[in-house]
């Protein structure tokens, strides 16, 4: 009898619930109003199941947010403490390749302390946390545009270094570290973009009318800002160091400065170029610029190259020829190429979208209008001035303005005697005429 009082109902499995749902539907077991309640019911507990397993999802989201934070924070004081100081006391290579290495590092690291701090007891307000910490995220854009720089430092390391590169070794072999120096340096690079995945995770899993959720969606748009801007920032890197690698690269009589601020490597790549009978193909190569196309070939050394033209682009044309065998032309003031490509006929189609998409915007830009600026101003200033001069406040001492009145009278006698001369010979010019004239009236009547 006491087991039958004890007895708790068990709440049946969601999926089972669902199931009962769909054969109640179907059969026409219960009458329309009993089937009607009972399904209502059904309905409501589905979706409080629905709720309860979203609010489950929601919870182990900021948890995994906070765990994350917590052993991110704990690989970048393994980083300073094992690697980065030691390195600093021992004196094992100068500041400039350990600043080559670590950069900003400590910096970021107390950006990141001050977050953990304050996500710990905002467990419901995590988006507003965040939207105080984007603005300090930036800081990472220093460390992804010097970690190229790292990377190349690193790979030199056995040869430039190897007292330190042996330290590191010694170091990266300690159980308490159990991890390379490589795979603890990238950690940084990889956190805005987990951020972003983790912030998301949590917006999906926020009802919309949470007090929170507008907060959450405006630290995944900040967040997702900085994202673009440290990935413009890289992007820009890789440009110039190309277009630097590319001006390297040049070489022949046709020299060509193609390192300019604004300038960027839109494509790059070899083609083969039809001759004008359209009986034999050449191997050349194509850069594209943001403003230019460089019409090149390979020199006998293949890391080389020969500018043979400099196309500019708000000049040029790009059509597609014959698609299916990947034939496209450039026009450029009434001089055509044409060129194909090795590889499938998609690829002609990128040459022939990106050589298009870069005519219109290089077009648009020169066809923009360009403000007039300083000398006008300049000249309006000077009128100023000069009509200000006999101002008693523009002078710094009596013997100043003496002396700039005393100039100011000379220049004026001079101008007036060069215009009374000018006038005089004018006069004299005038006369003589009228006499020559009169003479030769007096000839003729004779």
């Amino acid at each position: 009898m006491d087991e039958m009082n004890s007895f708790v109902p068990m709440t049946p499995p969601n999926h089972f619930v669902k199931e009962l749902r769909g054969v109640l539907d179907q059969q026409n077991i219960l009458s329309a109003k009993t089937k009607q309640k009972v399904l209502r019911d059904l309905d409501q507990h589905i979706c409080d199941d629905n709720e309860k397993r979203i609010a489950k999802l929601r919870i182990r989201s900021i948890q995994e947010i906070c765990v994350s934070e917590t052993n991110y924070i704990h690989q970048l004081d393994k980083l300073i403490t094992y690697f980065k100081r030691p390195m600093e006391e021992q004196k094992l290579a100068s500041s400039q390749v350990i600043s080559k290495l670590f950069g900003n590092v400590e910096t970021i690291l107390n950006v990141n302390k001050e977050l953990l701090v304050q996500l710990h007891p905002a467990k419901e307000n995590i988006g507003q946390v965040f939207l105080n910490t984007a603005p300090f995220l930036k800081l990472y854009s220093v460390y992804a545009f010097n970690y190229k720089n790292v990377l190349d430092t690193l790979q030199d390391l056995p040869k430039s270094h190897p007292k330190l590169y042996r330290f590191i070794c010694t170091q990266e072999s300690r159980p308490d570290v159990s991890a390379k120096l490589n795979s603890l340096l990238i950690t940084p690079i990889q956190r805005i973009p987990r951020y972003l995945m983790l912030l998301r995770e949590l917006q999906n899993y926020t009802p919309i009318e949470h007090q929170g959720y507008n907060d959450i969606k405006a630290s995944v748009e900040q967040i997702s800002k900085v994202a673009d801007h440290i990935n413009n920032l890289v992007q820009e890197q890789e440009n110039m160091s190309r277009l630097v690698s590319i001006q390297r690269s040049l070489s022949g009589c046709g020299k060509v400065n193609i390192v300019l601020p604004g300038r960027k490597l839109i494509k790059e790549g070899p083609l083969m170029k039809v001759s004008p009978e359209g009986s034999t193909s050449i191997p050349r190569y194509l850069i594209l610029l943001s403003d230019m196309i460089l019409y090149c070939k390979e020199w006998v050394d293949p890391e080389k190259l020969v500018c043979l033209r400099v196309l500019p682009l708000n000049k040029c044309e790009a059509k597609s020829v014959m698609y299916k065998r990947g034939l496209f032309s450039i026009n450029c003031q009434s001089v055509e190429f044409v060129f194909y490509t090795m590889d499938a006929p998609h690829a002609t189609c990128s040459w022939v979208e990106m050589l298009q998409q870069s005519i219109d915007k290089c077009k648009a830009n020169s066809l923009m209008p360009v403000k007039r600026c300083g000398p006008l101003k300049l000249v309006k200033r000077k009128k100023e001035n000069n009509t200000n001069r006999n101002d008693d406040n523009c002078y710094s001492s009596p013997t100043k303005k003496m002396k700039s009145l005393n100039s100011l009278k000379d220049t004026t006698i001079v101008k007036s005697n060069q215009h009374m001369s000018y006038m005089a010979s004018a006069r004299n010019l005038v006369f003589s005429f009228g006499s020559t004239l009169k003479k030769l009236v007096g000839r003729n009547s004779v």
